[in-house]
């Protein structure tokens, strides 16, 4: 046999498999996995891994006879698309190298196959990470202390000139953080209950105590799935960007599965700032979407959010007539197909390509069943225990010290005895149990048939990848910025900015107007807890606020009515409501109001134990919004009395656990004693039948 593959070329991938042994690891054991009520998800992780490793290297060789990996890096830079991280960063790699060791484990190839097929998909991957991560000079979020600073300084400056700042209250910031609860909820649910529609990217420093985390929400209309026809045709963009700016918050962690941490916690109060755009794959970019004022803004978020709100319902209504089979079609099809995008940007995308269970692969659904999907998962991601996944008695495996390793290497000695087989072989056909895509396109240029889609692709190049600037990196920029050739290529970015159009190069961050400083708020009048407990409710009367505190009304009267005199509260319709000087005056006051108790050592602790009771809340919810029925989980229409009375059963047992923590909670704060009393007349309720008391 002759031999094309060079000793240089397998050190390189038997290092980068490596890195991807080690990253994976770190992420599955730090990791936690919520097993779905409605999909097959084990079962189907598996079919889609075996579905990359029989296709993924013929289609990203059909992609490169259109367009090379870098230069779809270059690209993928330029938008909120799935070609990120966790698309690109991880999935490429880590789902191909999980099915080659499943493989291996049931002796069905050695770690010698295919190997023209590794090499070659370890390189496109090399390709596009390092042109991606261009701006950071890293290949992956992991070899960067897990962060990602993917963007330039020109499209930052427009980031951070068009934003519109916020404070937890008004109306911009609730209706931004109710739209991102919306379209986060939607997008597990498009994508088989699985996080792969999300992406962050970040942070990047907005000022001494401010930083920036870069929100993608991908594949929100009619597109590449066919479960989207008719569920999404209301929804006008397939893919939106949230740049969100966050104070006193600092994001420490952002890895290769894009999910992100923080210290303090990432919450709702610490967003000060947020914007709106859309991108893909025929955009020049980032475009603003409701960008032309705060008022516009909002008004998007809200109308955006009843319309997700709305294809939600849709889509809820068609997967539960699904049968298994279409589950694990859609689930498998959905993970399988996480870098499709790659053939969108070259133009050369079909949809039996990526939208079939490839006829290889079908082969192994008798053995997936939730069984073997679970404990077969597991085995290789988490206890390693497979023969192939053993070294020798010496090895110590980075995290765990352990003699393992998640990913075989090949074999040097193929250079010698020319022992390996090249591919796994052409295309094959495929299978699917669903109805085929049919309808058009959502792109930025409107509804596309995939033909026009296509061909409009290919002859497109976004103005900052032409020729004439595609190299002009930051070292670049920072030489020449004072050139006409840097100018044309920052007022190419700054096309659609509302506050830098045509400004060109040279700006500093102070050249773009200091962000807007948090309002001043005056101190706040009277009880500032019963000021909380309003905080609390939104909207409500004086009684209700003190049934919740568990205080007098007059009391309560007297306070609610001084904030109403200080510009604190309104009052709409008989009951009171913060304003948002309030609101920003009690979010000030909090570290003052409950710092004693922060401090409190007895306290923090039964808060702790407290959380522990969340956990088992979680399941108690999902199990009472929906019901299996014929082994498959549908919306719980509460027609089955027995089944609901038995959920309640659980919640009284619940119950008299969260008892025990609202107590030794209630030690130091007595007033939260009150929330006994409430939880249990809610329990009595329920049990008497008014489950809306649930």
């Amino acid at each position: 046999m002759s031999n094309p593959i060079t000793y240089a070329q397998l050190l390189e991938t038997n290092n980068l498999i490596q890195a991807c042994n080690d990253e994976t690891y770190w992420l599955c054991v730090t990791r936690t996995v919520q097993e779905s009520k409605l999909f097959p998800v084990p079962a189907y992780m598996l079919l889609s891994y075996l579905m990359v490793y029989y296709r993924y290297p013929e289609l990203l060789r059909k992609i490169e006879t259109s367009m090379r990996a870098e230069d779809i890096g270059d690209r993928s830079r330029n938008m909120g698309i799935k070609t990120q991280a966790s698309h690109l960063a991880w999935c490429l790699p880590g789902f191909y190298l999980l099915a080659r060791e499943l493989l291996i484990s049931m002796g069905l190839i050695r770690p010698q196959d295919g190997v023209e097929d590794i090499v070659y998909l370890m390189d496109f991957w090399k390709r596009h990470q390092l042109s991606w991560h261009r701006n950071d000079g890293h290949i992956s979020n992991k070899e960067f202390g897990h962060r990602s600073q993917i963007l330039p300084e020109r499209r930052l400056q427009v980031f951070e000139a068009d934003l519109f700042d916020c404070r937890q209250g008004d109306a911009l910031h609730e209706a931004a953080l109710k739209f991102t609860a919306t379209v986060s909820q939607y997008i597990f649910l498009i994508h088989c209950e699985s996080r792969i529609g999300l992406a962050n990217t970040g942070p990047y420093k907005f000022g001494d105590n401010r930083e920036l985390l870069v929100r993608d929400f991908m594949d929100l209309s009619e597109g590449d799935y066919p479960w989207m026809d008719g569920v999404a045709t209301d929804v006008p963009y397939n893919n939106l960007t949230i740049p969100m700016v966050v104070e006193d918050c600092h994001f420490y962690l952002v890895d290769d599965w894009a999910s992100f941490e923080s210290e303090p916690e990432f919450k709702a109060e610490k967003v000060v700032g947020v914007g709106l755009y859309t991108s893909d794959t025929l955009s020049e970019g980032y475009m603003p979407v409701g960008m032309g004022s705060a008022d516009e803004l909002t008004r998007t978020f809200q109308d955006l959010n009843d319309v997700v709100k709305d294809a939600s319902a849709r889509l809820w209504k068609r997967i539960a007539g699904w049968s298994r089979a279409e589950m694990m079609d859609a689930g498998a099809i959905t993970y399988f197909s996480v870098v499709k995008d790659l053939a969108h940007i070259a133009g050369v995308y079909e949809h039996d390509d990526w939208m079939t269970i490839d006829e290889r692969a079908e082969r192994f659904r008798p053995i997936l069943n939730d069984e073997y999907g679970r404990d077969g998962l597991g085995e290789l991601l988490g206890s390693m225990t497979n023969p192939g996944q053993q070294m020798n008695e010496y090895s110590m495996m980075q995290h765990s010290n352990k003699p393992q390793r998640m990913f075989s290497h090949i074999p040097y000695s193929i250079l010698t005895d020319g022992d390996y087989t090249a591919t796994c072989g052409p295309l094959r056909p495929g299978t699917n149990h669903m109805t085929p895509k049919t309808g058009k396109y959502r792109t930025t240029r409107g509804l596309l048939y995939l033909d026009e889609y296509n061909r409009v692709a290919r002859g497109f190049t976004p103005k900052v990848c032409e020729d004439k600037f595609r190299f002009l990196d930051e070292t670049w920029v920072k030489y020449n910025y004072d050139t006409p050739l840097a100018d044309e290529l920052y007022r190419a970015e700054q096309e659609e900015s509302r506050t830098l159009k045509g400004k060109g190069a040279g700006l500093k961050r102070a050249d773009l107007g200091a962000p807007t400083s948090p309002i001043a708020s005056d101190p706040l009048p009277g009880n500032s807890v019963i000021l909380h407990g309003l905080a609390i409710k939104k909207l409500g009367t004086a009684a209700v606020i003190a049934n919740v505190l568990g205080v007098g009304a007059d009391e309560v009267t007297s306070a609610l009515d001084a904030a109403v005199a200080s510009g604190h509260a309104v009052v709409v319709k008989d009951a009171f409501m913060l304003t948002p000087a309030g609101q920003q005056a009690l979010d000030t006051a909090y570290p003052t109001m409950f710092a004693d108790l922060r401090s409190n050592s007895a306290f923090v602790s039964a808060y702790d134990r407290f959380e522990v009771v969340n956990r088992d809340l979680k399941q108690l919810i999902t199990d009472w919004q929906t019901i299996e029925i014929a082994g498959t989980r549908v919306p719980n229409d509460h027609s089955n009395k027995d089944y609901d009375d038995g959920i309640i059963d659980r919640l009284g047992t619940l119950h008299e656990q969260a008892e025990g923590g609202l107590g030794a909670l209630a030690a130091p704060e007595p007033r939260l004693a009150r929330y006994t009393e409430r939880l249990l007349a809610a329990l009595e309720k329920a049990e008497e039948g008014e489950t809306e008391f649930v």
